[in-house]
């Protein structure tokens, strides 16, 4: 085992590999207290004595005198632990400015690849909207000419044809009929009739209609733009000035 990088989780795996009739290992304090799997070697040779469990049984282990070979000294180990911490930097002063390269040129290359994939259904989209904005503005105008055209016969018949006690009930039965459209309209939409809400659905549902028959795939186009902004957000952070002197696993997990 290494004193430096090993763990008690490590000594109790080793054991379960050493022997299969193993089920269960741990280690303890001479006072009963289990120590931690994360507790490195190092520090469990400074106890001097510690209890090992295998199973049900307990054994008691005594580490031997220090006769040179290995620094079990408080200070020793304090000068690893700063050797460490300075290898550590090192590490990080050096490899976290190629990390950022290598990752930008990945990004970079991810970005372009789906740009051009997102590409030509940008083109197809834009005329697919524009065929849509025409017939949702046909659509509006008609109905603002039927609400003329019902306006002008109302009155070429009450002032004309007939007279207004004539008309009246007539007036009234239509503009109740647009109420009872209005009110059919909430039933089928589940929302109240309003203009920019109407010419909104119309532009949808004919969106929807023409994207299926010029077989314009919607899931695919959203996956990409989403993937093209999650790129985008991904270069952006790992451009930002906040981010140049942090660790390489602490970007990764950003990243993640």
């Amino acid at each position: 085992m290494r004193p430096l990088s090993d763990t008690v989780g490590s000594l109790c795996d080793f054991l379960r590999l050493e022997d299969r009739g193993i089920d269960y290992v741990a280690v303890y304090g001479t006072s009963g207290v289990k120590l931690a799997m994360c507790t490195s070697i190092e520090h469990l040779l400074q106890f001097g004595a510690f209890r090992l469990r295998v199973n049900d049984k307990f054994y008691d282990v005594t580490v031997p005198e220090h006769q040179g070979a290995l620094p079990y000294g408080s200070d020793k180990l304090r000068q690893l632990d700063d050797l460490r911490a300075t290898v550590a930097s090192l590490h990080v002063a050096l490899c976290v400015d190629e990390y950022k390269l290598s990752r930008e040129k990945k990004l970079l290359l991810q970005l372009e690849n789906a740009e051009a994939l997102l590409k030509p259904l940008e083109v197809v989209k834009q005329r697919i909207e524009g065929e849509c904005e025409a017939h949702t503005e046909r659509v509006m105008w008609a109905g603002f000419a039927a609400c003329g055209v019902q306006t002008g016969l109302f009155a070429r018949l009450t002032w004309w044809e007939y007279s207004w006690d004539i008309m009246e009930p007539v007036t009234y039965f239509a503009t109740y009929s647009i109420v009872i459209a209005t009110f059919g309209y909430y039933l089928y939409t589940k929302q109240s009739f309003e203009y920019p809400a109407a010419r909104d659905r119309v532009y949808t549902k004919q969106f929807y209609r023409r994207a299926q028959k010029q077989g314009f795939d919607i899931e695919k186009y959203n996956r990409l733009v989403d993937e093209v902004e999650e790129l985008r957000q991904q270069l952006k952070r790992i451009r930002d000035p906040l981010f140049q002197h942090l660790p390489v696993s602490y970007l990764s997990h950003l990243e993640k």
